[in-house]
């Protein structure tokens, strides 16, 4: 019997080859066994060892991952239009963790999130929750404080504080997320950069087979000065999110009935109000089915009826309606292969058919993914796809579509010291001119934990931007560093 325990264990490493957290085996068992000996209980033993172990190791245990923070598909780190931070690492994890729970699974513990282990937050217990704080103060310096073509130098200092929250209750989940960035230039006090996300999600398990979701969310970020609807170049946007879906296995078949609200405004930094026609909302009803037969790839499909209402039908000098119906349709699969690979990639088609006869329809391939690698215990690789369609109050113009990706790498070289590298590209294509823009970011940071609260910070940031529209294009370096707070 025992040694069937060992050919089972043998089995379980030949189909995990990432190696385990160090080198150090499990204590040796010299003491003589009795031939009765259960061999599964054997194992669970011996991985209880092991883990008690290695509490203290490189990766560590990684605490619940929070879903409000979850980033699905890509930004390509943080372009796209808007001057948004790169999000944290772990982020594209609470995705992937979504992707695993639909399947009734769950994103392995050993897969690293791109923290350093030595001074991982440990949260503070309110009530029935754990909150998790943090703050993070950098200084540094750029070649382009404004982002644009006549762009001069300056110095940069970054204030980032968080805060998340995630609920103790035995069946049902709340989490929720606040982020706050302010990128500061003593040279170019006009140019700064504030930005502020906040957002929630509740899951409630009405029954073993159903689930029911919801979600809100607050973002507020500058426009890109180089973007050409953003003639005045001080234009900040205003996105508020709701989502609610109910979830429901039948079979071999999981089907998701959901609808989501997305308002979307624009308003001048000085104050002065609205400034834009593109004040809109976009209302989209949603079915997904999904395969739910257990398999490591399963198939899903994706059917969306999309309601597109501008708060001006005559925003403009030659009174365009800019009201918009239209359908997105997507097929794809979802990658449950834990702990090495997880995530799901999709495409399909979209359009929004404009009212105006003037305008054509916007329309356009859709593309979706989101990745998570862990090629060892001590690497892990994320990637990201994802397509947006974004109004324009341009003459003629129906509007842009914008087409993200990203691939991101963390290795941690010890529990205090961490490094992180990634590589995003954005394009942008307007339906009814032939402006094109293409941004391409990249970055490589370090982090070192100094204490059990303290970590310090350091990274270097290149993007490079190009457009058809004459004097846009410009290259952008910033390196800075400073130092992480977090309990």
């Amino acid at each position: 019997m025992l040694l069937q325990g060992l050919a089972l264990r043998a089995q379980e490493g030949a189909i995990d080859l990432r190696g385990s957290v160090d080198e150090r085996a499990a204590p040796d068992e010299s003491a003589a066994v009795s031939t009765t000996v259960d061999p599964t209980k054997e194992l669970q033993r011996r991985d209880s060892v092991y883990e008690l172990q290695n509490r203290d190791s490189v990766v560590g245990l990684r605490s619940t991952l929070n879903a409000a923070s979850a980033e699905e598909g890509s930004t390509g780190l943080g372009t796209a239009g808007r001057v948004t931070p790169i999000r944290v690492f772990s982020d594209r994890l609470s995705a992937a963790q979504g992707i695993a729970e639909s399947r009734g699974e769950s994103l392995d513990s050993s897969v690293f999130d791109g923290q350093t282990a030595y001074d991982r937050a440990e949260g503070i217990r309110l009530g029935s929750f754990t909150i998790t704080p943090e703050v993070t103060v950098t200084g540094g310096w750029t070649d382009n404080a404004e982002g644009s073509s006549s762009g001069t130098s300056s110095r940069l200092y970054r204030v980032a504080p968080s805060i998340t929250g995630t609920s103790n209750w035995s069946r049902h989940q709340l989490d929720f997320a606040l982020r706050g960035s302010y990128i500061g230039y003593p040279e170019e006090p006009s140019q700064s950069d504030p930005s502020l996300n906040l957002s929630t999600t509740f899951r409630a398990d009405v029954s073993a087979s159903t689930t029911a979701t919801a979600g809100l969310g607050y973002n507020y970020s500058r426009e890109d000065e180089s973007s050409v609807e953003n003639i005045t170049g001080d234009n900040d946007v205003h996105e508020l999110t709701g989502t609610l879906g109910f979830t429901r296995d039948v079979g071999l078949v999981s089907a998701t009935l959901g609808a989501d609200v997305d308002r979307t405004s624009y308003t001048s930094s000085g104050g002065s109000g609205s400034t834009s026609g593109r004040d809109n909302t976009l209302y989209s009803a949603n079915l997904r089915l999904e395969g739910n037969g257990g398999a490591v790839f399963e198939p899903f499909a994706v059917g969306s009826l999309l309601l597109r209402r501008f708060d001006k039908t005559c925003n403009d000098t030659i009174c365009e309606n800019r009201n918009a119906n239209g359908y997105e349709l997507r097929g794809g699969l979802t990658i449950a292969a834990t702990p090495k690979l997880t995530g799901e990639v999709s495409g399909g088609w979209r359009i929004e058919d404009i009212e105006d006869s003037r305008l054509a329809a916007l329309q356009g391939l859709v593309v979706d993914g989101t990745l998570v690698w862990s090629p060892s215990r001590l690497t892990t690789v994320t990637a990201g796809l994802s397509t947006s369609f974004e109004p324009t109050d341009l003459d003629y113009v129906s509007g842009s579509i914008i087409y993200s990706g990203d691939l991101r790498a963390a290795h941690s070289f010890s529990d205090r010291f961490v490094g992180e590298a990634g590589l995003g590209y954005s394009y942008r294509t307007y339906e009814g001119d032939s402006i094109e823009t293409n941004t391409l970011t990249g970055f490589v940071g370090l982090t070192y934990a100094v204490s059990r609260n303290v970590a310090f910070e350091t990274q270097y940031s290149y993007t490079a931007y190009d457009s058809t529209s004459a004097g846009s294009d410009y290259t952008k370096n910033s390196i800075e560093a400073g130092f992480r707070f977090r309990h």
